[in-house]
């Protein structure tokens, strides 16, 4: 039976998708870059620490980076070339690493360990969830959560698996374009999923704003990867998160400061899915993504596949540069990504899209009163009271935010969106958050 028009219980907000500009643009790849910055910390987790020194020589997907923490997963030189600096710095995304500074020979060379995983099949999952860390695949939706340590189900059994193709944020359309172009990959690695779980529920969830590619691959399904589905979903933000896609498309609802595979469901973005079916069918490692280069600013709004490390200087020259009226840039998405304010800063394996915004997307905005109008409330999809915490934290009162859940927020930015009185709940609310975090450890 077809699963269609789905979608969560609670809150959400339907907005202007602004996909038009690229959802059209095939994926480019784009060259090389002469020097790239290898952050050591591209994942939730313990940060990696430098495998190599200054002066060594480096070839593409060797391991530059890692650490023996579980929640950690290694990091890979983009680059063959010359290890020229070891650094502190910010990433695109504004998280603050050491990273391994490359100067790339412009040789490409692959690193003589990369090969198929001939015997996948033969592996223990303990193996399996080894090589994936060693391979450093992570959350590529932006989560950056590593893959190896959602692999595990035992307690309780994993027995659905959901590629998340939802793509809710406006103007990506990197994983829409994944679906059209790397169709055979997405499918072959949601059967490798399949398989390891040993589930005939196993579903590619998409938006229905992606009609082409529900299209694609439901004929695939039907012909040539039977058993396979492909659910769709209500165009709504923030369908994508995983807690909301969990209960959307199976039903099930996650506890409280729980995950997906608490009941039972193996959810994974379709980047991610993909950078595991090339690492089983060709051994690479997790060394380049595809992102989206949009918004008013960019003079050629393009999907590219772009090496981590490179900085966004590169990518917006590669994308023409950026028109004079540019008043902001954004890592990620408009809802939940992070201001550039280094255009050498390099981008991570969680990147998913470089926005240049002009006062188009961006109009000032005055702060007001809050006029109890509730729709903060109404919309959050983690059904807690943004303007009671965003009070709360006003006045210091981090026990209050505590008793008003301030830590299950998810950071959606929706309670700012819908506010008429402009007022900063989404800022104020990640401050309570990690206050209650800070309080809690404490204790």
């Amino acid at each position: 039976m077809a699963k269609t028009n789905l979608t969560f219980s609670v809150g959400g907000v339907h907005f202007d998708e602004h996909k038009e500009a690229t959802e059209g643009i095939a994926i480019e790849k784009m060259p090389t870059p002469k020097l790239v910055r290898i952050p050591m910390s591209q994942h939730i987790g313990a940060p990696c620490q430098p495998t190599v020194s200054v002066g060594d020589h480096v070839y593409v997907g060797q391991i530059v980076g890692n650490t023996e923490a579980f929640v950690s997963a290694a990091v890979h030189s983009s680059v063959s070339g010359t290890v020229v600096g070891i650094e502190k710095g910010f990433a695109a995304d504004s998280r603050f690493a050491d990273m391994v500074v490359i100067e790339s020979d412009g040789k490409d060379e692959l690193d003589p360990s990369i090969k198929p995983i001939d015997n996948y099949k033969d592996l223990s999952i303990d193996e399996i969830m080894t090589l994936v860390k060693n391979a450093g695949i992570v959350g590529m939706g932006g989560a950056g959560f590593p893959l190896h340590a959602k692999l595990k189900g035992v307690d309780p059994v994993l027995d659905v698996v959901i590629l998340n193709g939802a793509e809710c944020e406006p103007f990506l359309t990197c994983d829409h374009r994944l679906m059209l172009e790397q169709s055979d990959e997405l499918l072959g690695s949601l059967r490798l999923f399949a398989d390891l779980y040993n589930t005939e529920e196993a579903y590619v969830a998409i938006e229905e704003n992606k009609p082409d590619a529900i299209e694609k691959l439901n004929q695939m399904v039907a012909n040539e990867y039977k058993g396979l589905k492909v659910a769709t979903m209500k165009t709504k933000y923030p369908q994508g998160d995983s807690k909301r896609q969990s209960e959307a498309v199976v039903g099930r609802i996650v506890p409280q400061n729980g995950v997906t595979n608490d009941v039972g469901v193996f959810l994974t973005n379709v980047a991610t899915a993909k950078a595991y079916y090339d690492l089983i069918t060709k051994g690479i490692p997790s060394y380049e993504r595809i992102i989206t280069v949009s918004g008013s600013g960019i003079v050629e709004p393009k999907n590219i596949a772009v090496r981590i490390g490179t900085p966004v200087r590169d990518i917006l020259e590669f994308c023409g540069g950026v028109k004079d009226n540019t008043i902001e840039i954004i890592c990620g998405g408009p809802m939940t990504g992070k201001s550039v304010f280094n255009l050498d800063a390099p981008i991570t394996k969680t990147t998913s899209g470089i926005l240049v915004f002009t006062d188009v997307e961006i109009q000032e905005k005055v702060e007001s009163p809050c006029i109890q109008c509730s729709r903060c409330v109404d919309h959050c999809p983690a059904n807690i009271n943004p303007t009671k915490i965003n009070a709360a934290i006003k006045r210091n009162r981090v026990d209050l935010c505590q008793e008003y859940h301030a830590d299950q927020c998810m950071e959606c930015g929706i309670c700012s969106f819908v506010c008429p009185a402009k007022r900063y709940l989404s800022e104020s609310l990640k401050l309570a958050k990690r206050e209650v975090r800070a309080f809690a450890t404490k204790k």
